[in-house]
């Protein structure tokens, strides 16, 4: 469970952009970005940070921007979100609640999958071979759910 006591907001700046973030540990924080901007398998790569973090040729910087204790994920949540809309960061592909709006989760989740087909059905195939009896099992309840519903429907 995460010290919220130890928040800190914090600011990544590249030569053409910025960017807000929130962490209680600063530290672990700084490396996770350090590893998403080369990580070609990550699910992170394709966020706008980091290909403005390789665009401009590995150019940043992470700095604290304030500490902010607090009681949980919400309140930081709320104050990074204030802190990002202040300062106009730019690099950020989302609020700190979700997507900015339903545009851009639609338009990044076709741009994933388009980058990442192959990944993306293998990850599928996987899913499928590991949970072969759950997805039998909710399959099972979902037609027996529909059966009855027809059922009664007729009734």
């Amino acid at each position: 469970m995460p010290d919220y006591s130890k928040c800190i907001i914090y600011t990544i700046r590249t030569p053409t952009g910025l960017y807000v973030g929130s962490t209680c540990n600063y530290t672990r924080r700084k490396y996770a970005h350090k590893d998403c901007i080369h990580n070609e398998n990550g699910a992170e790569y394709n966020r706008n940070l980091y290909k403005n973090i390789r665009e401009n040729n590995d150019d940043w910087e992470m700095k604290p921007y304030s500490e902010f204790p607090c009681k949980n994920k919400m309140e930081m949540n709320i104050e990074e979100e204030r802190i990002r809309r202040e300062l106009n960061a730019d690099l950020n592909s989302r609020s700190c609640y979700g997507f900015i709006n339903d545009k851009n989760q639609k338009e990044y989740q076709k741009e994933y999958y388009q980058n990442n087909k192959k990944k993306v059905a293998e990850e599928r195939k996987q899913y499928r071979e590991n949970n072969k009896e759950k997805i039998a099992e909710y399959q099972k309840g979902y037609y027996q759910k529909k059966k009855a519903e027809k059922s009664a429907l007729t009734t």
